[in-house]
């Protein structure tokens, strides 16, 4: 555990997850827990609440709201029409995230509506941009995106995506070929950390994640440091039946 920092404090510097400080508590609730019990009839109302209380304008809110809408979207395709109608009031900044979310939806329904809107311009975005569970992990976002599109779907997948994280644990400080600034790491250095604080601070609000976890570790196809970084996130959850690893003497 030692080389990703100490787990709790860590958390807090990195600002993975933007719950808990721009949503208020029953908003939070209802975001993350989606996956839990859906209640996609209140989605308008929610989207309004968070337009009138500043979460659609918080850069910070942005990545993960816009996944999690994006996939409510795909859920309830036949809705996107009529949700669309009703939340045409919202300012032109928070219809963009709104926007960004029919895109990352994938459905012909998004489609029709956003054709009509952008025309061939479009067509040209959405050829331009990645499912999100294929989005690269080393740009500024990936991370919240997957938590966003774990809170609407329950997905492994999205789960999956962020251990991947892991494995950037032994990728060079200076990749060949690239001008990398003195002083500067390029962000990919960050992702084991990042990727086993955003694991953990999930794990203990959410047995879900836990079971997925205990499932890749036992069963998935992981690499031997996606393996590592799964334990040491069950270690610290489940210390009993994940003994702690001192990773560092270990190989000294």
């Amino acid at each position: 555990m030692t080389k990703y920092l100490h787990a709790r404090f860590f958390a807090i510097l990195v600002g993975v997850l933007f719950l808990g400080t721009t949503l208020q508590a029953e908003e939070e609730d209802w975001l993350e827990n989606y996956y839990k019990n859906p209640t996609p009839e209140r989605f308008v109302e929610q989207m309004k609440d968070w337009a009138a209380d500043g979460t659609l304008d918080n850069e910070m809110a942005k990545p993960a709201v816009i996944a999690f809408i994006s996939q409510v979207l795909r859920q309830n395709r036949k809705e996107i029409e009529p949700w669309y109608a009703a939340l045409s009031g919202l300012s032109p900044s928070q219809m963009q995230v709104l926007h960004t979310a029919m895109l990352f939806s994938r459905t012909s329904e998004a489609d029709r509506i956003m054709r009509k809107a952008f025309g061939k311009k479009y067509d040209e975005q959405k050829v331009d941009t990645k499912k999100i569970l294929e989005m690269p992990l080393d740009k500024q976002n990936t991370i919240d995106m997957l938590w966003g599109f774990f809170y609407a779907t329950g997905s492994e997948q999205a789960v999956g995506r962020v251990i991947l994280g892991f494995s950037f644990l032994d990728a060079p400080d200076d990749p060949g070929g690239v001008d990398i600034p003195q002083g500067y790491l390029p962000l990919y250095k960050s992702l084991p950390i990042v990727a086993f604080n955003s694991l953990l601070a999930n794990a203990e609000r959410h047995p879900r994640v836990v079971e997925i976890l205990e499932k890749l570790h036992e069963e998935g196809d992981l690499s031997a440091r996606e393996k590592e970084g799964v334990y040491d996130v069950l270690s610290e959850i489940d210390p009993k039946g994940y003994p702690p690893v001192d990773r560092e003497n270990d190989k000294a």
